[in-house]
């Protein structure tokens, strides 16, 4: 199997969502392997950082704020999407807040804003990007996750219960839109950092739970992105895969 195999030439990427480094190593990370990526969340500067990544690569980028919490702002993203490039290939929801409290000190403020950054966002993006794709009888649905959706750690119920609704609606999603060409996968991730070091009582305690005892680097991630990306994968939908420095072997 060549390099072509994993080409994305000729198709367009949305980006949706950001925590702190998601849209820029995902979109640069589809733009390497030949997509046009339109890039779309909250913060401003991140969604330019990200875009400019995407343009050193020789692609075409757009940028586009928008609420992902708000369903009418999601519509008006893909509608803008399809006016720019004509059709949308690959979908990658990123968005990621991370939250930790002691469950009986989480308020319903807490919970509500956890569950619709990370769960609702995710509802809204795969409806309305899942509707363009089934018109177009083809598409990729990405969803970037935390190991946390199928490992639970003390302090981070909101968290937990918003990526492990991430990952029931990726199952179920996968489900009902093959028929349409529409593969649903998800990626976990486990400890990411762009710094290589940090300070040394997180790092022991960190160190303690990752077999390969580093943290792993986000643009480590890209490779198996652009996998689920292309063509090579019509016949893989539906699964959970990990890049987490086998954190989740770890018992």
């Amino acid at each position: 199997m060549g390099s072509n195999e994993f080409s994305l030439s000729g198709k367009t990427a949305l980006v949706v969502g950001d925590s702190k480094y998601w849209s820029k190593y995902a979109g640069v990370a589809l733009a390497e392997a030949g997509a046009d990526v339109a890039i779309a969340a909250r913060n401003t500067k991140r969604l330019e950082e990200a875009a400019g990544e995407v343009r050193r690569q020789g692609q075409k980028a757009i940028t586009i704020p928008t609420d992902t919490t708000d369903a009418s702002q999601v519509q008006k993203m893909v509608e803008q999407v399809v006016a720019e490039f004509g059709r949308i290939d690959i979908m990658v929801n990123a968005s990621d807040l991370l939250f930790a409290k002691p469950f009986l000190e989480v308020s319903e403020g807490d919970w509500r804003r956890i569950l619709d950054t990370n769960l609702t966002s995710a509802f809204h993006c795969c409806q309305a990007v899942g509707k363009q794709m089934i018109e177009q009888k083809k598409g990729r649905i990405i969803n970037l996750l935390s190991c946390l959706a199928e490992r639970g750690v003390e302090n981070f119920a909101a968290y937990c219960a918003s990526m492990g609704g991430v990952l029931q609606l990726t199952r179920v999603l996968d489900i009902e839109w093959a028929r349409h060409g529409i593969t649903v996968n998800a990626i976990g991730t486990g400890w990411i950092s762009e710094v290589e070091k940090t300070e040394a009582p997180q790092e022991e305690l960190l160190m303690k739970y990752m077999p390969l005892k580093r943290y792993g680097h986000p643009r480590e991630m890209g490779p198996l992105l652009v996998y689920l990306a292309s063509d090579t994968t019509d016949f893989f939908s539906g699964q959970f895969l990990y890049v987490d420095g086998a954190v989740m072997s770890h018992l």
